[in-house]
């Protein structure tokens, strides 16, 4: 009898610890299943971009939230980085620092790992009328930025070129781009020059390529 009572104490436990798997199995199905709908929609959006684009991000992270408060009225979008289409891939070269990249050195990454869907809630791309001359200008600039290796600005000074955050190294290859097009929007606070990834979109310059949300 207690043998029996010990076997069904031992079954029922080892019943729920089965459940207990197939449960979790089945969630990871699930955010397997998500995660490749999310890599489904960033691979549906690459026939619409071109070099020169901008695109914006909502990590999902502390650090992000911060980032989005220190835009100036949207407070949607956490990181910014340009565009540049490659041998028909898609790479966003941006500004990062932290412990998220810790070289400090201007990154240059495939679409899909800049959105990973696993860090990011939403991005979108907006572009700028450039002309053939002003896109090749653009490009330029990035890489050479790249190849020399600049590196992120702690201290978010705009002063300076030898090192740049994130909204600040899209706005300043753009303004190259255009031959001091931009120069127009720049805003001073307290006098303290910046610019903020706001700043990118809402100057009426811009128009909205694609938004995805995952």
């Amino acid at each position: 009898k207690i043998q029996n009572n010990r076997g069904k104490i031992h079954f029922t436990f080892q019943g729920i610890r089965l459940g207990g798997c197939l449960f979790l199995f089945c969630i990871c199905l699930s955010c397997r299943y998500n995660g490749k709908e999310a890599y489904k929609k960033i691979d549906a959006v690459k026939i619409q971009l071109k070099s020169g684009d901008i695109i914006l991000r909502d990590g999902n992270d502390g650090v992000s939230e911060a980032a989005r408060n220190f835009n100036r009225t949207d407070k949607s979008y956490s990181h910014c980085g340009i565009i540049q289409i490659e041998r028909d891939s898609v790479f966003v070269y941006h500004a990062l620092g932290g412990h998220f990249n810790p070289s400090q050195k201007l990154l240059r990454q495939p679409l899909e790992t800049f959105c990973d869907p696993q860090e990011v809630n939403k991005f979108a791309v907006f572009r700028y009328r450039l002309n053939e001359q002003e896109e090749s200008k653009l490009s330029t600039w990035v890489k050479d930025r790249y190849t020399e290796g600049l590196s992120f600005d702690l201290f978010f000074n705009f002063d300076t070129d030898d090192k740049m955050y994130c909204s600040e190294f899209v706005f300043k290859g753009l303004n190259y781009a255009t031959s001091g097009d931009l120069n127009k929007f720049l805003i001073k606070e307290n006098d303290v020059l910046y610019v903020t990834i706001d700043d990118l979109y809402l100057n009426g310059k811009a128009q909205k390529v694609v938004k995805v949300d995952f």
